[in-house]
């Protein structure tokens, strides 16, 4: 089916869009034409040249003297003319990515050759939409202090961000909810694994990007939160490159808080730029390449001083890219782009776990697209894109184990997860591991403008994604036990004596504490889990101006995920072929913005936004057809049990199909355990939520503004991962069994199972306000403050399939209390100085409230299987929900820069750049598990958002 329709909508959007793929619309210019009297002037020719690149952009005025340019990002000089009328000419009006910049002209009588120049800057709010955000500009891109230079940190700078962390996400996780949608050039780009990062970009590459935090337009979906919307630099008509270098060093960093002690550090960025015309005025090309070597140490903090290791090796990070842009004429532009990037970490940061843990990492992205835009009439527009997008991990962990249950299929790394009450060999489960995501993308916009009551931008439309994701997860293949039966051995130093190499572990001696053990086998030798999903867009958007003072912005769209509960998988009782998809994902968006006067705007609205499905919602459900987890609960008769679960070899994957209890329930047979189901359609649906604001922008004189808005985003059916279904309640306490009850079991023949029913809630309420000056008298700045509050509940239990349908105890379900990540102030500045002499002054302040978290006993008081989530003490007492609440973070980056004329237009900037200046002890993670012996104090991160004062030198040659 799905290959069908990509065939019959490429056809159609090839007949669409002509022979060539090219560039998606920007940005926008608009506004009304009017003669000294103020009345309005038809006919009007309207022509836009940007600066850089001399391209033009031309429309004519309609009856209600009104115009419309789709014009790329940069700076313009914007002429009107008609005869009868003197020209106009409005000069160095700067447009920002996804802005429709209001340009009102006003024409006086007299010859055409005749010219009237005003050189004044575009307003600083949007008079016509009524979406909340934030652009980060060229300025702020180029001349901000970054920590590692990632494009996206700069993202915290906008107003309704909720993150604290910089760079890997735009947006912080809640746990499986992701509430974000990243685009680059138009081309959807977000890494959906469920686990990693996101594609990566040199800084030097990425001109200018849009934050939406609340009510994106029909347009924009497959977020139930924020859109990024990122645009890369292009050419000009003049050749321009760079040449630059940054440099870090631990002999001028302070020590870390929590280690107490210099890390050694050492880090070396060079990147390289270079564009300019092929055909002058009509086609560029920009190209850039960036690579990043970092010397690296990650030293361990646990409470047994011989698992404190230290290790050394190289991380480095390879990207580049390349873009041709050309304008066929003043109505037809063509883009297209690519670009590549390489991640290489030799092992991970240092932490409280036990050293085994950590493990090697590469990662991989690629992007390819390729776009159209074309001014068809005065009054229409047809934009067509197509790209692929891909990105992908490959880990391994560090510690050999020549006994590996896969080494007969060439698995000899790693070694069995162990967990112990308040320590643990947190390895990931899945280790080796290799994912690849790969996105097929055609999307096609129309725009027509027309009038009926005020004048109408309609805009029609529609996508199609082609998901395909590649995923070898060694699932639990080198075993997984449990062993909180009891404390920690007092000499689980001497058990364990080499951290990276399982053969001298003594296995055997945890035996007493073990309670499970769990492995995985597999069909094949690669573990391979084939992921396959179909997603579908379409939306009609009308931008209605009834009157000059009021814009209403109506939107609906649909989306369609086919496969988003991997409802094509055949594995009863859990999974039947057939099952509905959720298909009825209509979204009404309404929105207005009011000008009360020239300078003031109300604005607000309503809408409805489903979100994207991460690949686990995929790819757990479909891993037992080609992955068997066989579990084993020990009976206490074997004393070499942990050592030894099967009391002989490990049954191969069609041995272990006729030996699980559900085939042959005999005295000997084994227990499957499942992870993450799918859950029953009742519990299947797409996460959505609804977002409401209303506020006010004021704009003080020409080069500052003010905003203030209230907005309230209602999220529903959330991912709820329920690591334990397998379990029944007492009704008469609201007490599970315990796991080992057998009897009481909800499937008796079977072990853990884990279900991902969508059925969580969560409700954000939050006052943005942001001020704003651009750059004049030699200075800009923003701030940003947000006071916010966020709310969620525990869903009801699952028992076997179904919620269970009494109270239960507060722990396990129904309770609803200030959230994970809850932050209730964040306040961020960021400004820069053009001192004079080519000497400039730059700086990031950012302070976040305490966020929230949850602590865990790590006890599993109830004998569930499911100590990662259990609130239950070994007292019995309950441990608080998300009661925990982290330190404040303070943090200054400034940045000093002195630029020297060399020769024409080269120059050279040197740079010193200094994060955390005042060296303030910032804090991400704690160590929350209650019977840990470092229950509460921090834990060193590895985000630079944590990182103790820093110091960086460099320089940046332009040519």
């Amino acid at each position: 089916m799905g290959s069908s329709v990509l065939r019959r909508l490429i056809c159609v959007s090839v007949i669409l869009a002509a022979p060539v793929l090219a560039q998606a619309q920007e940005a926008a210019l608009s506004g009304v034409v009017t003669d000294a009297t103020g009345a309005v002037l038809p006919g009007v020719s309207i022509r836009a040249v940007q600066r850089a690149s001399g391209n033009t952009f031309e429309a004519v005025t309609d009856p209600r003297g009104a115009y419309k340019i789709p014009v790329r990002i940069g700076i313009y000089q914007i002429t009107a003319e008609l005869s009868g009328f003197r020209s106009v000419m409005r000069d160095g009006v700067e447009v920002l990515v996804g802005q429709t910049v209001g340009i009102n002209l006003q024409m006086a009588l007299g010859n055409v050759a005749e010219s009237l120049t005003v050189t004044a800057e575009a307003p600083l709010i949007e008079t016509t939409t009524s979406s909340l955000g934030a652009n980060i500009d060229p300025r702020q891109v180029s001349e901000l202090p970054s920590q590692g230079r990632n494009w996206m940190s700069l993202a915290l700078l906008a107003p309704g961000n909720r993150t604290n962390a910089q760079g890997a996400l735009p947006v912080q996780d809640r746990v499986d909810v992701r509430e974000f949608q990243l685009n680059v050039d138009g081309l959807p780009v977000t890494a959906n694994l469920g686990t990693g990062n996101q594609s990566r970009y040199s800084n030097d590459a990425i001109a200018e990007f849009q934050f939406i935090s609340n009510r994106f337009d029909a347009t924009q979906g497959r977020s139930s939160g924020v859109q990024v919307n990122a645009i890369t630099k292009s050419g000009t008509n003049k050749y321009l490159g760079s040449f630059l270098g940054n440099f870090r060093d631990s002999k001028f960093n302070a020590e870390d808080p929590v280690l107490l002690r210099v890390l050694p550090y050492s880090n070396q960025q060079i990147s390289t730029t270079l564009g300019g015309p092929i055909v002058e005025s009509k086609l560029h090309f920009f190209a850039n390449y960036e690579y990043e070597r970092q010397p690296l140490t990650s030293i361990w903090q646990t409470s047994y001083p011989k698992f404190n290791v230290e290790l050394q090796g190289i991380r480095n990070v390879k990207l580049g890219g390349v873009r041709l842009d050309h304008q066929l004429s003043s109505k037809t532009r063509v883009m297209g782009k690519f670009g590549r990037s390489t991640l290489s970490e030799p092992f991970g940061p240092g932490t409280a776990n036990h050293p085994s843990a950590t493990n090697s990492n590469d990662e991989h992205n690629t992007d390819v697209v390729g776009s159209l835009t074309q001014v068809l009439s005065n009054r229409a527009l047809n934009e067509f894109r197509a790209g692929y997008a891909s990105y992908g991990i490959n880990q391994a962990s560090l510690t050999s184990w020549s006994n590996h249950w896969q080494a007969p299929n060439g698995i000899t790394t790693d070694g069995p997860s162990i967990t112990f009450r308040g320590f643990s060999f947190n390895r990931n489960n899945n280790l080796p591991r290799y994912r690849d995501q790969g996105v097929y993308t055609v999307h096609d916009d129309f725009t027509f403008s027309y009038d009926a009551l005020g004048r109408h931008d309609l805009k029609a439309g529609g996508e199609y994604l082609r998901f395909l994701d590649e995923t070898r997860n060694c699932n639990r293949c080198g075993g997984v036990i449990t062993a909180n039966g009891g404390p920690v051995p007092a000499n689980i130093e001497a058990l364990f004596p080499d951290a990276f190499n399982a053969d001298t572990w003594n296995l055997a001696a945890i035996s007493s504490i073990t309670t499970r053990y769990t492995v995985g086998v597999s069909d094949s030798s690669n573990f391979l889990t084939p992921i396959r999903m179909w997603k579908y867009g379409a939306w009609v958007q009308d931008d209605w101006r009834p009157s000059a003072r009021l814009t209403l912005n109506l939107g609906l769209r649909y989306d369609l995920i086919w496969n988003a509960f991997a409802q094509d998988v055949n594995f009863p009782p859990f999974e039947n072929p057939g099952r509905p998809q959720d298909a009825k994902n209509i979204q009404p968006r309404l929105g207005f913005a009011y000008t009360v006067t020239n300078n003031t705007v109300v604005r607000g609205g309503v809408g409805l936004y489903y979100n994207d499905i991460l690949n686990t919602n995929v790819l757990w459900p479909m891993s037992p057809l080609t992955i068997a987890v066989i579990a084993v609960d020990n009976d206490k008769t074997r004393p070499d049990f942990a050592a030894n679960p099967f009391n002989g070899p490990l049954p191969t994957y069609d041995q272990a199909l006729q030996r699980f209890c559900y085939v042959r329930n005999v005295p000997g047979c084994l227990l499957r355990d499942l992870q993450e189901q799918a859950p029953i359609p009742d519990y299947a649906h797409v996460t959505h939520s609804w977002q409401t604001s209303i506020g006010v922008a004021h704009q003080f004189g020409s080069n500052m503004a003010f905003e203030a808005d209230y907005v309230n985003t209602k999220s529903r059916d959330e991912k709820s991962i329920q690591d334990n279904v397998n379990i029944t309640f007492n009704p008469a306490t609201g007490i599970p069994y315990p796991y080992s009850d057998v009897a009481h079991r909800a499937l008796p023949l079977y072990g853990v199972i884990g279900m991902i029913p969508h059925i969580g809630q969560s409700d954000y309420h939050g006052l943005q306000t942001s001020f704003t000056k651009r750059m004049s008298n030699h200075w800009q700045g923003s701030l940003t403050y947000t006071l916010s509050g966020l709310w969620d509940q525990d869903p009801p239990p699952l028992s076997g399939f179904n919620e269970v349908a009494f109270p239960v105890a507060q722990d396990l379900g129904g309770e609803r209390s200030l959230s994970e990540t809850d932050q209730r102030h964040r306040l961020v500045f960021n400004g820069i100085w053009q001192v004079g002499y080519g000497f400039q002054v730059s700086g990031v302040y950012f302070y976040g409230s305490g966020q929230r978290s949850q602590v865990v006993c790590g006890c599993d008081a109830r004998g569930l299987q499911i100590a990662s989530v259990d609130r239950l003490r070994l007292d019995g007492t309950i441990i608080p929900r998300e009661s925990f609440v982290g330190q404040p973070i303070h943090r200054v980056e400034m940045r000093l820069q002195q630029r020297v004329r060399l020769y024409r237009r080269a120059t050279v900037d040197g740079f010193l750049e200094v994060f955390n200046l005042f060296n303030r002890a910032n804090y991400g993670l704690y160590d929350l598990v209650e019977t840990s012996k470092t229950f509460g104090q921090p834990i060193a991160s590895p985000n630079l958002s944590y990182a103790p004062r820093t110091l960086q030198l460099g320089f940046r040659l332009t040519f």
